[in-house]
């Protein structure tokens, strides 16, 4: 019988070496997956969460995040409702009637980054539609999860326009844009940010089209923000917190460089058309993020008031089963300090 013995160093180095070989695979199997829903496909709308990853700063919360597209705020919601996805990029207005119809499993808002709502009626400028009742007699192609499509009712009431005089076509959310150029329809709804960069990159020119937004008729909305899933919620509310800090930080240096930001999403998708994307990025951050708002409350937060009247407004013209309270779609419990929010 053979006795191995092993000096003091043979076996530091030994275990070294055994710590070395475990150490990655231990440390990804300590982080917490999180499957996000994004509010549309890949894009600049969303690249901040691709800085945040590529940054480290979901690992340094112990997370270890999935960023999947979607096709829109309804279908992003859908998924986080049915525990699908443990977060969801979305618009609030959707959220409450989400609310409304399904109590027991709506997602949380738990961070507000566009304060002004991008929704709008995007019509092609032959068209002649400068006021809500010149849509009356028109074709508008709508995306069935689209933000602007599910809120018509509410834009409808606000303005006195009568949408049974529309013809409404249902339109693939990734063919809105080229059944707009080709004059299939004479209007879209649809984020402002998301359609006219889509519409330029097939080669319309900014005065082939004009924009009359929901926020310019009554409807001053929070618009997206992200939202946790009840299983999430139950399961690791400890790490949402984390979450939330981590996609803050990628937003806050996306202010700083959208350039990087928008490198760090070609990094995931090569197809990503640089340029359109940053001055996209360039335009959600001038229109919906940094404004007088944001420099008051600071990046990611929701004033309740206003979103309570803006819970009451579609709940009233979309005649919704129930009013949501703003404590069951809204809190700010996750966010960090405000100092380290300040843009």
């Amino acid at each position: 019988m053979h006795t191995y013995r092993i000096g003091r160093r043979g076996l530091m180095a030994g275990t070294a070496a055994l710590a070395g070989a475990l150490s990655a695979p231990a440390l990804a199997q300590a982080r917490t997956p999180v499957r996000i829903s994004l509010n549309a496909p890949r894009d600049g709308s969303n690249a901040a969460f691709f800085l945040a990853a590529a940054k480290g700063y979901f690992a340094a919360e112990g997370l270890e995040p999935t960023l999947d597209p979607s096709r829109g705020a309804g279908d992003a919601l859908q998924r986080v409702g049915s525990d699908t996805y443990d977060f969801g990029f979305a618009d609030f207005t959707v959220a409450v009637q989400f609310h409304a119809a399904n109590p027991t499993a709506a997602p949380l808002g738990v961070m507000g980054i566009y304060t002004r709502s991008p929704i709008a009626i995007i019509s092609l400028t032959k068209a002649n539609i400068k006021a809500p009742k010149d849509l009356e007699g028109k074709k508008l192609g709508a995306p069935p999860t689209d933000a602007g499509y599910l809120l018509l009712p509410a834009f409808a009431q606000m303005t006195g326009l009568d949408v049974s005089k529309i013809q409404v076509e249902a339109i693939d959310l990734t063919l809105r844009e080229s059944t707009l150029a080709t004059g299939r329809v004479d209007a879209v709804t649809g984020f402002d940010s998301t359609t006219w960069f889509n519409l330029k990159r097939i080669g319309m020119k900014r005065e082939d089209i004009q924009f009359m937004y929901f926020s310019d008729h009554g409807l001053d909305f929070y618009s997206n923000g992200m939202h946790v899933s009840r299983k999430f919620q139950r399961e690791n509310e400890g790490k949402i917190a984390g979450a939330v800090r981590a996609m803050l930080k990628g937003w806050k240096d996306t202010i700083v460089d959208p350039a990087a930001t928008i490198d760090a999403l070609i990094k995931v998708d090569p197809l990503v058309e640089r340029a359109n994307e940053i001055e996209r990025l360039e335009w959600v951050l001038a229109n919906q993020v940094v404004n007088d708002h944001t420099k008051q409350y600071g990046l990611g937060t929701v004033d309740a008031g206003r979103l309570g009247r803006s819970i009451e407004q579609v709940a009233g013209a979309m005649k919704l089963p129930r009013v949501p309270t703003v404590a069951e779609v809204w809190t700010d419990k996750y966010l960090p300090p405000l100092a380290d929010r300040k843009i």
